[in-house]
């Protein structure tokens, strides 16, 4: 899959209403809206890291070796995706996502190099909904070993960009997954800890080395009312030498009757 036929892809792939049924019943355009209320809640609070976020895209970008395209997974609201400076570096860019806000898509049709597309990249997600409709008895060992993704194939898939950016999402991409799954009764904490190991990695495999930037969250603090800390927990399965020289800051995520802060890691892979 060439970049250029990303569109002709997602217009012929990614329409259907299987698709858009998986997604909602995942909780995936729910997720979003919360995101943005949390955004408007704290826009003060979030503006360091949304500024940091797209400083270390654009440094990164103006290093890179090439400048025919580049791809951002987890676009999302593009709050923190420096579009307009890519949109001048790159011939074209592309903003990759499972629900793409309508007004965002509205905004940025004055960029006439930048284009969305819908889709679920490593396929994780449709492949957890199948198998929870195929299998009487699921296990995370059937997801984790389905043949319907592999690491080689969105490897050469990302590979053939100029610059890969993923985008403050490596930390959240298990959640809407376990969330869905732990609804319907099918995991235990430890399943839930495996799965959620086995997706973070799998995301770093196919991220091509020396052209990717990433951007994540790696462990969460909170905090209750009267500012006692309520717990410190790792919330990324990053291995030690898959990060070299990083920048770090804190998110301020949620300040209202409880503290969230995220310790962000932002690093060229």
């Amino acid at each position: 899959m060439w970049p250029f036929d990303l569109i002709k892809f997602h217009k012929t792939a990614n329409t259907s209403k299987q698709f858009i049924k998986t997604i909602k019943r995942m909780g995936y355009e729910l997720d979003h809206q919360l995101y943005y209320y949390y955004y408007l809640c704290e826009i003060k609070n979030w503006s360091t890291h949304i500024s940091n976020t797209r400083k270390f895209i654009n440094d990164c970008a103006r290093r890179c070796c090439g400048r025919h395209s580049c791809v951002v997974l987890g676009s999302g609201a593009c709050l923190d995706v420096p579009v307009l400076e890519l949109s001048r570096m790159f011939d074209k860019v592309y903003l990759v996502d499972l629900v793409h806000p309508e007004k965002v898509v509205k905004k940025m049709r004055e960029f006439p190099n930048v284009h969305f597309i819908t889709e679920d990249i490593t396929k994780i997600v449709t492949e957890t909904y199948n198998c929870i409709d195929n299998y009487k008895d699921f296990c995370v060992d059937i997801l984790i070993s389905s043949p319907n993704y592999s690491k080689g194939r969105y490897s050469d898939f990302l590979n053939e960009f100029d610059f890969v950016v993923s985008d403050n999402i490596l930390a959240f991409l298990a959640n809407p997954i376990i969330k869905h799954l732990q609804k319907q009764e099918l995991l235990d904490d430890i399943a839930s800890q495996n799965l959620k190991q086995f997706i973070h990695q799998y995301h770093l495999s196919i991220l091509p080395q020396g052209k990717s930037c990433i951007i994540s969250p790696i462990s969460e603090q909170k905090y209750n009312a009267d500012g006692l800390e309520m717990y410190d927990k790792s919330i990324a399965y990053i291995p030690k030498e898959a990060i070299r020289e990083s920048q770090n800051w804190i998110w301020n995520f949620y300040n209202q009757s409880e503290k969230i802060e995220y310790n962000v890691k932002a690093w060229e892979y």
